[in-house]
């Protein structure tokens, strides 16, 4: 998962001032990508997704969190992230390289869910414009 986790950030970082967390941190500067195992409440791992041990399915979330300046540049901002084509089109920018560099067989951005603002750090947080990407990848 490690290994999967590290392409993931590898790729993303390609997407110009984008900052790539791989855990979870303590505060983001955006725009900025978090990479979490798991996707809305399925596993992070499905083992044995083909037969006798010939591969694994991982789902990640990648949530991606712009400023909340104000209600129309955020929200512009933001849908660049999530358009399928473009420099900054975390669908295009992951399923370029389907094996992530060598480390899995497939990638699929699979949707993208809970579009809207959000705090970072708790109640009483900073304020952020985010979506949450599900990516499924096969290895």
């Amino acid at each position: 998962m490690s290994a999967i986790r590290a392409a993931l950030a590898t790729r993303l970082k390609t997407i110009p001032v984008l900052t790539v967390h791989t855990q979870v941190p303590d505060n983001i500067h955006p725009p900025a990508a978090v990479i979490m195992p798991g996707f809305e409440g399925e596993p992070c791992v499905r083992f044995d997704s083909t037969m006798a041990r010939g591969s694994d399915e991982f789902l990640f979330t990648v949530s991606v969190y712009v400023q909340a300046s104000d209600d129309t540049s955020s929200q512009v901002e933001l849908d660049a992230y999530l358009e399928g084509s473009g420099s900054r089109s975390i669908k295009q920018v992951l399923e370029t390289d389907a094996s992530l560099g060598g480390t899995a067989d497939f990638v699929r951005v699979r949707e993208a869910r809970n579009y809207g603002p959000t705090e970072w750090g708790g109640s009483g947080g900073t304020r952020y414009v985010g979506v949450d990407f599900g990516i499924e990848i096969t290895a």
